[in-house]
């Protein structure tokens, strides 16, 4: 069953970053008559207790009433589902959304910050959209709203990693959990290779565990807090470290075209696509014909079809020398999006494995001496 959705109700977005991996390629909206049309189509598929994500584009575009209309419906048919967002809170208002943070989005918010603060931007001006980011972020915590902010670094940018921990830290009570990712070459910048080698990338994240595990503060780390609890069996199977992401996850374009995840989506490549929940098509296997499917039965073939098959292959179509690597357990292989990012295939080898390996080791060693007990105990509630 899919435990996770990513659904884009549009690609509008009101800023205009220079290495988006999601360029808008039309400013459409769903309406509430779309978001039941695909429901209807995707919930004989869903877990009971299913993480709707809404992504974009910009989120925010969509009306407050949007998403307490879309709540309504999809409660009805699965009372356990949990909507959350991702948005750059460049639209947020106290008075239009503080409600529909708390009631409809359970307080899971994430937002995106780059604290070199260039390459975000407003029409072009990254003073804008860092100082209406900074006056939004300050506006959600004094809300009560604690976001898990995402930033992206590259080799240029990589010894801003602090700046960000220290931002929160020095927010003491009111201080939110971080991502540190990698930029990766999709979008507007697919014609670019890496932007931060493997090793730039692994010496950031260990940089951070040492700050991390030494200031235990009231926040998180990802990907250290993740990587931490697959390690000690906490939580497995979440992405990026599975290779079982095939047939639990599901990314919504705002065409309605359906993927494997964003990620895939990102990628426009019609060979990845399972099918289209708006239209009800999906593509017959081995043919470049596509088919209509009646509402019930649009799943199941959707999620039968050839791209999904060949996601489902990665558990078994995996590098050799990942099975018998010292970390197979908790990274399973890493993410197959990445390898075909980078030319490697679906069954190729996950182009950051080398930082996996360098901070896995790190995690284990340390775990081993006793000098992440505390953390543990206080962020993650084990008693060690």
């Amino acid at each position: 069953m899919i435990g996770t959705v990513i659904a884009k109700p549009t690609k509008a977005c009101n800023a205009d970053c220079n290495y988006c991996a999601a360029p808008p390629y039309d400013v459409n909206k769903w309406t509430v008559e779309t978001f039941v049309k695909i429901f209807n189509k995707v919930s004989p598929q869903l877990a009971e207790n299913v993480n709707w994500i809404w992504h974009g584009g910009e989120p925010l575009l969509m009306s407050p009433e949007f998403y307490v209309s879309c709540y309504e419906y999809a409660k009805s048919l699965k009372p356990n589902i949990k909507f959350s967002v991702q948005t750059n809170l460049l639209l947020y208002k106290t008075s239009r959304w503080k409600k529909i943070f708390d009631e409809i989005f359970g307080g899971r918010i994430s937002t995106s910050y780059d604290p070199d603060e260039k390459h975000r931007t407003i029409k072009g001006s990254s003073e804008k959209y860092v100082k209406r980011f900074h006056e939004a972020l300050g506006n959600v915590i004094n809300d009560g709203f604690y976001p898990l902010v995402i930033g992206t670094y590259t080799e240029d940018t990589v010894d801003y990693g602090h700046k960000i921990y220290d931002y929160s830290l020095g927010l003491s009570n009111n201080s939110f959990n971080i991502r540190y990712n990698y930029r990766y070459p999709a979008g507007k910048s697919s014609n670019s290779s890496e932007f931060i080698t493997p090793e730039t990338y692994a010496q950031m994240l260990l940089s951070l565990w040492e700050k991390w595990i030494s200031d235990v503060p009231n926040f998180d780390i990802t990907p250290l807090d993740q990587m931490l609890k697959a390690v000690l069996g906490i939580e497995q199977d979440r992405c990026p470290w599975t290779n079982k992401c095939g047939g639990r996850f599901i990314g919504i374009e705002p065409n309605g075209d359906l993927y494997n995840c964003s990620e895939f989506a990102d990628l426009r490549m019609p060979k990845y696509k399972y099918g289209n929940a708006i239209s009800g098509n999906v593509p017959l296997r081995d043919t470049n014909i596509e088919i209509k499917v009646n509402v019930d039965g649009f799943m199941k073939k959707a999620m039968t079809s050839k791209a999904a098959v060949l996601m489902k292959r990665r558990q078994y179509d995996l590098p050799k020398d990942c099975l018998t690597c010292d970390h197979f357990r908790e990274c399973q292989g890493g993410c197959m999006r990445d390898a075909v990012l980078f030319d490697r295939g679906l069954g190729g080898k996950f182009y950051y494995c080398h930082s996996w390996k360098i901070v896995f080791d790190k995690i284990k060693s340390d775990v081993r001496k006793g000098k992440v007990d505390k953390l543990i105990n206080d962020r993650l509630m084990v008693s060690v």
